[in-house]
């Protein structure tokens, strides 16, 4: 929420990856989903004779060039681009501010300084207009009332306090206390403790409440009997509600789920006939998994599913001459209906509330790039798709025709350019995340759309539903290869996406451990290098050692993931590709980032590349005892980075990077308000985690540790207590060691 009286010389930022924006204001209200987000979107004025606030009309624009004798021009749709367009005023602080008396809706403008178009930095969403990006900003219809949330506030024995803000019509009444209801989707609902119609400010509560999510729907009038733009409020009762900060997604711990190769309902799957053919799995099998605790039992805090859209039925044909299925889910031939195959509405329901009741957020795999060519879009708009080549044949190369280009005949491209494909793509990820109550987005394909595309989905789903207390996450892919680090920053940022895969990390562990082609310490270096890149942009990357995409990392390991994708390699008995693995899972559930689980590398699961690495999960009885000694650390250090706010919020110091070792620190810059983790032990300034990952070192070394280690360690692998009143630890030299110590005090240590 912008006022038209904020002070720019004040950068507002959000903390890292809750969904807000950096504006050159002041906020008098908390930037909220019904009211909008963006430095021209809304702004607030007292009411006249009430003192209530109001809801501002049109665009506020503010710009600062570089320098002051610049000449500034606003350009726009709602006038036809007319050129030259509109002056701002000038301010004494070198600011211009432009006033557009633009209709309530969205509006496409450029600055343009001294000639050159800009988009404006203090807005989420941008478009295109005659091949130059824009700025989209939304103007707020100041003829109704509207509501937002300031914060929602909770505690571990289950009270909650929502905050909310109402904004009068212009020219309207305040708030009528009398008619505001806060609606559950459960059936339960928010008592209202405090209105101040005077200020707007509305406090709702409840108190009594379980385990889990709620998401509540506040709705009010004014005096007059005007309805409000209503407000969520999303309430999480889970382990961080006593720790005195909300969740974001440096808590989490991603667990990836190929709905079909996971798990049906009768329990294990057997393999399908061919590698691309479906092998039944079922989201009431990954709810069998969840309920009986082997999710949670890593630690996980987060669900990414993958697409549950109606996909055709029949096979079609793959690059390589090979016939294909849609056991995977990114062929979309409906907008908003669930493939059969996998689940029900009720199912679907059944399986986000145990979720929720066990803190355990759900993201939803959403593909805003293409549709199959069976989708009724291609049919009913064809103007929506853009017609290219074929990704990589011929002369159609990625470079050239990324953002065109189709991955097969019958996967048309959406034309993001075209602001209705655009508006309609976004409303249907919207409704699925407000169908089924899901909590953040993995986003298909990004590099594949403009910019625009992804910022356009973030700044929905944000409006919708973030709020101080309440973060999504929205997550990238944009597959690259080693060492390419600039081109995941261009899509994050406080508008951008929250965070992206860390392939160039992914390749790096690949070649240091399951390789060994590269010293440990060019894990630490190319850890570095991403925070250098993406420096200043909040992002939570996902850290990860595989996916869906690329070989198994036991098959890398083990030196067998070439070849035909098609013809399995056995599974490894080798005890040495399951140590690798382990070191692997250690180091990403231990760097800062959000860890993200693929199914089966918890057990060191083989496969080469696409299709092979979408094996079916095995089934327990099958598994060696290696597989379950590399499930049972994933488990140990999950439980870990869940326990201690170091593991999860802390920064990375380096203490050893070498050869064949990497020793690192991590510890948090403060203590949380409430002086207690999430886990429920102490968390102090000084609270330090130590990671120790050895390869193949030829003897033992002593590594000085950092201020405010605590004097005795706990290793959480190997439950031992370690002295570390010397300021020394002693690292020895065992193949493929993984050591993680913690404060031995400390509720972590069990």
């Amino acid at each position: 929420m912008a006022s038209a009286t904020r002070a720019p010389s004040t950068p507002v930022r959000r903390p890292p990856s809750l969904g807000g924006a950096a504006r050159p204001l002041a906020l008098a209200l908390v930037a909220s989903a019904s009211i909008g987000v963006g430095g021209a979107a809304c702004s607030t004025k007292e009411a006249p004779g009430a003192g209530a606030p109001t809801r501002a009309c049109g665009l506020t624009i503010w710009h600062k060039p570089a320098s002051a004798a610049a000449h500034v021009e606003v350009v726009g749709d709602w006038d036809g681009w007319k050129r030259p367009g509109l002056e701002p005023h000038r301010r004494d602080d070198g600011w211009r501010v432009a006033e557009v008396d633009a209709p309530p809706g969205e509006h496409a403008y450029a600055i343009v300084e001294d000639g050159v178009w800009l988009t404006d930095k203090n807005e989420p969403m941008t478009g295109s207009y005659e091949g130059r990006e824009v700025t989209v900003a939304t103007a707020a219809d100041c003829a109704r009332p509207a509501l937002g949330v300031d914060r929602v506030e909770t505690t571990a024995d289950g009270s909650a306090t929502v905050r909310a803000r109402f904004l009068a019509a212009r020219g309207g009444a305040p708030i009528d206390p009398a008619t505001i209801v806060a609606r559950g989707r459960d059936g339960s609902s928010l008592a209202v403790a405090a209105v101040d119609a005077a200020r707007g400010e509305v406090v709702l509560e409840a108190h009594g409440l379980s385990r889990g999510k709620y998401t509540y729907t506040i709705e009010a009038r004014d005096a007059a009997g005007a309805l409000a733009e209503d407000a969520r409020a999303t309430v999480w009762i889970d382990a961080t509600s006593g720790s005195g900060e909300p969740w974001d997604p440096r808590d989490a711990i991603v667990y990836q789920v190929v709905l079909d190769r996971f798990r049906g309902a009768e329990g294990p799957l057997a393999p399908p006939p061919t590698p691309s053919a479906r092998a039944g799995g079922t989201l009431a099998g990954v709810r069998q998994a969840l309920e009986g605790g082997e999710i949670e039992a890593l630690g996980a805090s987060a669900i990414w599913l993958s697409p549950l859209y109606l996909n055709p039925t029949g096979e079609f044909p793959g690059n390589d001459g090979r016939s294909y299925t849609s056991y995977h889910g990114y062929w979309p031939i409906a907008p908003r209906a669930i493939d059969p195959r996998f689940a029900g509405e009720a199912e679907l329901d059944a399986f986000v509330g145990a979720a929720h009741a066990r803190g355990i957020r759900v993201l939803f795999d959403v593909v805003p790039n293409h549709v199959h060519r069976e989708h009724p879009w291609v049919r009913e708009h064809p103007e929506w798709f853009a017609e290219d080549c074929l990704c990589g044949q011929g002369s159609c190369d990625w470079a050239k025709h990324i953002r065109t280009c189709w991955f097969a005949p019958y996967l048309p491209d959406l034309d993001w350019e075209n602001d209705a494909a655009g508006r309609a793509a976004t409303d249907d990820v919207i409704w699925w995340l407000d169908r089924w109550d899901a909590d953040g987005l993995r986003i298909d394909a990004v590099p594949m759309m403009p910019r625009a595309a992804t910022r356009r989905i973030a700044t929905a789903a944000r409006r919708r539903y973030a709020h101080p207390g309440h973060a999504l996450y929205v997550l990238g892919e944009n597959f690259t290869g080693p060492g390419n680090y600039q081109s995941l920053r261009y899509d994050l940022g406080p508008y951008g996406l929250d965070g992206s895969f860390h392939f160039p990390l992914m390749w790096t562990l690949r070649e240091a451990i399951a390789l060994e082609r590269a010293p440990l310490s060019s894990i630490d270096e190319s850890f570095r290098a991403g925070e250098a890149a993406w420096e200043g942009a909040g992002a939570v990357m996902g850290l990860m050692i595989g996916n869906h995409d690329v070989s198994r990392f036991a098959s890398v390991s083990a030196g067998n993931d070439g070849g035909d994708t098609w013809t399995s390699p056995p599974q490894p008995l080798d005890p040495t590709v399951y140590a690798k693995q382990r070191v692997a899972l250690a180091s990403v559930l231990t760097m800062p980032g959000a860890p993200v689980l693929y199914y089966g590398d918890e057990v060191g699961l083989a496969g080469r590349s696409d299709p092979d690495c979408r094996r079916v999960m095995p089934a327990e009885d099958s598994l060696i005892d290696a597989q379950r000694e590399t499930r049972e650390l994933a488990r140990k250090i999950g439980r870990a980075r869940v326990c201690s706010r170091a593991l999860r919020r802390g920064g990375m110091t380096t203490l050893l990077a070498d050869e064949e070792r990497f020793v690192f620190a991590r510890a948090p810059a403060d203590a949380p308000a409430a002086g207690v983790t999430a886990g429920g032990g102490s968390a102090r300034a000084g609270d330090t985690a130590i990671v120790a990952l050895v390869r193949r070192p030829t003897g033992p070394v002593e590594v000085p540790l950092p201020a405010g280690t605590p004097p005795e360690l706990f290793d959480v692998v190997t439950g031992a207590k370690v002295d570390a009143s010397s300021g020394v630890l002693r690292v020895d030299a065992e193949p493929f060691g993984v050591h993680v110590y913690v404060a031995a005090g400390s509720a972590c240590a069990r």
